[in-house]
């Protein structure tokens, strides 16, 4: 009985950790929908809001890259 109860807090544990690893945009995204509700309400509401929502899409397509982080080749140059 312990070891299936120790078994199931460890399972819990390691998926807490998962869930918990954000990516820049989204951290920046839940920051920004903290200092809205701050504002608008006095109070923070600790579910995702819009902004950490898109955040999180934006980290998943960048695969974790800071926005406005991204890496271009510069135009090629032409001589007269």
């Amino acid at each position: 009985m312990l070891k299936s109860l120790l078994g199931a807090a460890a399972a819990l544990g390691m998926l807490g950790v998962v869930a918990c690893s954000q990516g820049p945009n989204e951290e920046a995204g839940e920051t920004a929908d903290t200092a809205a509700e701050q504002a608008a309400t006095g109070t923070t509401d600790m579910g995702q809001g819009p902004a950490e929502e898109a955040g999180e899409a934006l980290d998943a397509q960048t695969n974790g890259a800071p926005s406005g982080d991204t890496t271009t080749t510069p135009p090629a140059t032409t001589t007269p």
